[in-house]
């Protein structure tokens, strides 16, 4: 089910804080380069994977936690609405040997 449209979308405290801090320690780049394709002065580290990404977080450049390491995630566009734990993967795709032909002999290391 989804959240009830009358409580808005979730963010952590947290997570408002610290992007809140970013916009306080860089105001050049929170007010006009962030539009103009500047990167983000600095990666904005969090483990709230159910946040939802506000516009506010345009340009901003986050690190995700995916239970191992923060994976560096910038927001873009598309991206609003949706949960930041969807941008980083938390399991790795299974990589199996491959099996040899039948017919096929390995070459003899040989003198």
């Amino acid at each position: 089910m989804p959240r009830a449209v009358w409580k808005g979308p979730f963010v952590a405290v947290s997570l408002l804080q610290d992007v809140m801090a970013l916009a306080r320690k860089h105001p050049e780049w929170w007010s006009r380069g962030r539009f103009q394709g500047v990167n983000a002065p600095e990666i904005v580290n969090t483990q709230s994977r159910a946040s939802v990404v506000l516009p506010d977080f345009l340009g901003c450049k986050f690190g995700v936690h995916n239970g191992k390491s923060y994976v560096p995630i910038e927001v873009t566009e598309p991206m609003v609405g949706h949960k930041l734990g969807e941008f980083s993967a938390t399991r790795v795709q299974a990589v199996h040997k491959k099996k040899e032909a039948k017919g096929a002999k390995k070459p003899k290391a040989g003198k």
